[in-house]
């Protein structure tokens, strides 16, 4: 067997395993870095208006949770051309790339580039994207070659094929689902809050599950998470109406139990008797110092508290609805600063467990293991999702956590453009805010470093507006960059080689922080990090401010 038809041979199966765009991704770069002289290599798709999704086999970008960027569409580079005419792109040589591009042929040579090969991927029809390979000696691309690099082609645009049929046929249900969801979520006087959401494996139907979470006007704060039982659009429709009746009965009377019963009946009246529904609801007081809940057919809450064991709150349990089978009952908890409550769906403990029961075990055997400043909601969240969420869960995933602030903590926020003057606006942002708060210069000097790199980061990476959230509490300045990308970026300057996009890292942060993450869900990425503060101005009240700059 031929060189080729052994690559051939082993792409063809690798792509057969594939499933997701990330997976085709993947396969298709590292065969074809496995063609003799390939130097670099990059896959571009044709999803999005006038920009193509890119991504590169640089180190920093092909690792293991792949970083896609924008590139402009029309900008005029071999792959462009490929994509747009449907017609392989051949350089032979470094004078033959130099004759046809003269804008980036000095930046390949550079790089050392002596030929190039852009192949165009898909259909006269349906044009999907085009595959870059950069080459380190001179190529002849003679007819043998251009077939085994067409055949290359075909088989990674059979695959990309494949996934957008896939995709359609699941897009519907999952939409609106999502399209159920809060958009965002309030950020309530006294309270942080997350929230997370992972539908199930690609091979699996959508299912129920939903999370919620509103200000009542007496200032008290109500949340919920449910599961209609079931897959497709029926459970995605009950789940929407489920989630809409709980909160006109909050309104009326916001005691959990009645509102349980108030749902139970609704959901006798609008489902056959085989659709079982599940959901946790709580209300948080005015004055944050307690937590009431009841619980139909759900699994309890967990409580995490800065100095001791998380624990499930088991008090309040009661049957499912839609079968009259309650009374339900509340059960009363009290509250102080930095305490977390995590509300979930049974796909965060069913999955790969053997028992609902063994898995709340391991679950609080993993929130226990967070340091005190690490039990906020967002942490929480994170940490349960890295240690019991899996790649190819059969459910749903709901999280909904809310943690209690420390009395005086101040919050501000602001939504920033989607280009290359966001970071200035960005520092302009944070010194204005420090200021107002008498932080020390030198924390906010450092802050300003940090928050540069993020926005930077947030913006060549994805193309969206990007979130910045201010907090300050009586012993750390937090600063979080959230993102609604993860799929992108901004376009690339002119100077800049396509194949070469990349942000700059993390390092300083790294070096100045007191401490920092990355947390990544299907839709958004946070980076956040903090600094130490030696002592905070006195604030009597909550403070919360939002803007857009």
């Amino acid at each position: 067997m031929s060189v080729e038809a052994a690559q051939l041979r082993g792409l063809a199966a690798a792509l057969g395993q594939a499933v997701t765009r990330d997976d085709i991704a993947r396969c298709a770069l590292e065969a074809a870095l496995e063609i003799p002289g390939a130097l670099r290599v990059g896959l571009a798709l044709n999803r999005t208006g006038r920009h193509l999704q890119f991504l590169s086999s640089d180190e920093d970008r092909l690792g293991p949770s792949l970083r896609w960027c924008l590139i402009d569409a029309f900008a005029k580079v071999p792959l462009n051309d490929a994509v747009r005419s449907g017609e392989d792109v051949y350089l032979p040589t470094a004078e033959t790339l130099d004759a046809a591009y003269p804008e980036i042929a000095p930046r390949q040579r550079s790089l050392g580039t002596q030929s190039m090969a852009a192949l165009s991927l898909g259909t006269p029809s349906d044009r999907l994207g085009g595959l870059l390979i950069a080459f380190d000696e001179p190529q002849e691309f003679d007819d043998g070659t251009r077939d085994f690099l067409g055949s290359v082609a075909a088989q990674v645009s059979q695959a990309l094929r494949r996934e957008k049929v896939h995709e359609l046929q699941r897009s519907t249900p999952e939409q609106l689902q999502r399209s159920l969801m809060p958009s965002s979520l309030p950020e309530p006087q006294g309270l942080s809050v997350s929230a997370h959401y992972q539908p199930a494996s690609l091979n699996a139907d959508v299912g129920g599950d939903w999370y919620d979470l509103f200000e009542l006007a007496d200032g008290s704060v109500g949340l919920a998470v449910g599961d209609v039982m079931g897959k497709g659009e029926e459970a995605a429709i009950l789940m929407g109406e489920v989630r809409t009746a709980l909160r006109a009965y909050a309104l009326i009377d916001p005691t959990p139990s009645v509102v349980l019963s108030l749902l139970d009946r609704f959901v006798s009246a609008h489902t056959e008797h085989d659709r079982l529904v599940t959901v946790v609801f709580g209300v948080v007081s005015a004055d944050r110092r307690t937590l009431t809940l009841s619980v139909g057919g759900h699994p309890p809450p967990l409580l995490a508290r800065p100095d001791g064991t998380p624990h499930g709150l088991e008090a309040g349990l009661g049957p499912a609805l839609g079968f009259g089978a309650g009374p339900w009952v509340d059960a009363t908890v009290t509250l102080s600063a930095r305490d977390t409550v995590l509300f979930y769906s049974n796909g965060l403990v069913d999955t790969r467990r053997d028992d609902p029961l063994s898995g709340m075990a391991e679950l609080s055997r993993a929130i226990d293991e967070l340091p005190r400043r690490r039990r906020s909601p967002r942490d929480v969240c994170a940490r349960a999702r890295e240690t019991m969420v899996g790649a190819a869960s059969t459910d749903d995933v709901t999280m909904l956590a809310v943690g209690i602030m420390p009395e005086g903590t101040r919050r501000a926020r602001a939504t920033l453009p989607s280009d290359t003057k966001a970071p200035g606006l960005a520092r302009r942002f944070l010194d204005e805010t420090l200021a107002a708060w008498a932080v020390n210069e030198d924390v906010v000097m450092t802050a300003q470093l940090c928050v540069s790199e993020l926005v930077t980061n947030a913006v060549i990476h994805t193309g969206t507006r990007p979130e910045m959230t201010v907090e300050l509490d009586d012993e750390c300045l937090t600063v979080l960059v959230l993102d609604h990308g993860g799929e992108g970026g901004v376009a690339v300057t002119e100077e800049a080689d396509p194949i070469r996009v990349s942000g700059r890292g993390l390092t300083l942060v790294d070096a100045v922080a007191s401490a920092w993450g990355v947390q990544q869900t299907p839709d958004q990425t946070t980076v956040w990090f903090e600094l130490e503060v030696v002592e905070v101005p006195e604030n009597p009240a909550y403070d919360n401010h939002v803007g857009t700059v």
